[in-house]
């Protein structure tokens, strides 16, 4: 009885480790819809108060991103790329901004 209870304790350890193993390690690995990724952009550009200010155009076609708007100065098209390629679930960016 020992023996049989041990080895189906070690199949369901077994069985629940490779069902883990499965699953992404992070919620943030998860891959996004191109609405949610554009979304996600868009608020981390928005949080910077200076590019808020632009009101900055974000689509995104599979994980790509494009982000289309005026620009004061070189600075701020070059500040829009960089916070862009840090959102999660971002391949490539296309920066369209332009004075």
């Amino acid at each position: 009885m020992k023996r049989l209870f041990a080895r189906s304790a070690l199949f369901a350890t077994l069985a629940l480790t490779i069902a883990g193993a499965a699953l992404p390690a992070h919620a943030e690995d998860a891959p996004v819809s191109d609405e949610q990724l554009a979304s996600n952009v868009k608020n981390a550009l928005d949080a910077d108060p200076e590019l808020k200010a632009l009101d900055l155009h974000v689509v995104s076609k599979k994980q790509e991103v494009t982000i289309d708007g005026k620009m004061t100065d070189d600075q701020q098209m070059f500040k829009a790329g960089v916070i862009a390629e840090k959102v999660p679930g971002v391949k490539f960016v296309i920066n369209n901004m332009n004075m």
